[in-house]
């Protein structure tokens, strides 16, 4: 496949990242100025775009004609690495047990540029191990085959091993000549401290859910009351909300409202029991329905002081009796212990016991 066969969307520019305008502004200033650090690490939550933002910083530092602050998106790097980019989202098309090879989408995936290296956990595995790191430095000692620049993309940084960790040193204390090396995660805090302390930390947030909502709408051609639930639940996360199935999450949302309505109304704990060994019965699932917790009670608290904020307006006309039996006080308080409950959750505590907790919590107070 030629690069001019490539759809325009293999070479998005800086203006189309969605979110953290701030982090975009650092990263073109600074390779701009030719003065990116020769070391960097992309934090933040999971599914903003630090990946995203790491392979087009790799394609402006190795742009034949850039326009500005900006890559051209037609030059062959721009082309090569782009494709890099569109195949992040890309499947074979055959559907096999293994790439087919020779369908659009497996042909784009292997257009990646000899000098970009994007370094992840291998098939099956979940950690970066050191050999696989010991193999990189090799292949890194020497100067780029083709680009300006090299650029490495360890994502997600945090898998990588102790050991891993303890090999990548040197090199972060005496980098290749025209070598970068970018380390994405959401964890930074699970690096070593001798790795944060040789790289340049850049932060990352949440995406504001009506960025998100825009660009399904826009950009995914989702229907706007589809991608409007499909942003409140994302999170923030870009990445969360493209994954959300609108249609299956129906009823999901059916067996939160029931919870909510029970929560704020006090009603009694036998029934909110069995809400809630009904919800925690599904492991896969149940993130999802305490999301949907959490959206429900957001949406019943704006209800009350501005109802134009109502995320999910097909339940207005429910959500607003809701917000008018409840107190004000009450809702905050279940907003704060839900957000206490995901943070729980990350100790894989008992999920029943968890929901069963909060609703004692909010209703005998």
């Amino acid at each position: 496949m030629s690069a001019r066969t490539l759809p325009p969307k293999t070479a998005p520019g800086f203006d189309s990242f969605i979110g953290n305008a701030r982090a975009v502004e650092i990263l073109r200033r600074a390779i701009g100025r030719d003065r990116l650090p020769h070391a960097m690490i992309f934090a933040g939550p999971p599914g903003v775009g630090k990946c995203t933002l790491a392979l087009m910083a790799a394609r402006r530092l190795n742009c034949l004609s850039p326009e500005g602050d900006d890559a051209c998106g037609r030059c062959s790097p721009c082309v090569r690495i782009g494709a890099a980019l569109l195949a992040r989202r890309l499947e074979c098309e055959k559907r096999g047990d293994r790439p087919c090879g020779s369908c659009p989408s497996c042909r784009i995936r292997e257009m990646r540029h000899p000098d970009l290296h994007l370094v992840g956990p291998d098939e099956g595995k979940t950690a970066i191990g050191i050999k696989r790191v010991r193999g990189l430095i090799g292949e890194i000692a020497f100067q780029p085959i083709e680009a300006r620049y090299r650029a490495v993309i360890l994502d997600p940084a945090d898998q990588m091993t102790v050991e891993a960790q303890n090999c990548l040193l040197k090199t972060l204390e005496e980098p290749p000549s025209r070598t970068v090396i970018l380390l994405v995660t959401s964890n930074p805090y699970a690096l070593l401290d001798t790795i944060r302390s040789r790289c340049r930390l850049l932060h990352f947030g949440e995406i504001p859910p009506e960025r998100i909502e825009r660009h399904l709408v826009e950009a995914e051609g989702r229907p706007a009351a589809q991608a409007r639930l499909a942003a409140l639940l994302g999170g923030g996360s870009l990445g969360a909300a493209l994954e959300v199935d609108t249609a299956a999450y129906g009823g999901i949302r059916e067996q939160a409202f029931a919870f909510v309505s029970l929560l704020l109304r006090k009603g009694s704990f036998r029934e909110a029991s069995a809400a809630a060994a009904q919800a925690a019965r599904d492991k896969q699932s149940f993130p999802v329905y305490i999301d949907s917790v959490s959206a429900l009670l957001e949406d019943v608290y704006y209800a009350g002081i501005d109802p134009g904020r109502v995320g999910q307006r097909d339940l207005l006309d429910r959500i607003g009796p809701l917000a008018r039996s409840a107190r004000h006080q009450t809702v905050v308080r279940a907003i704060e212990g839900v957000r206490r409950l995901k943070l729980n959750l990350r100790s894989n505590v008992n999920r029943q016991i968890a929901l069963e907790a909060l609703f004692i919590e909010i209703t005998r107070r």
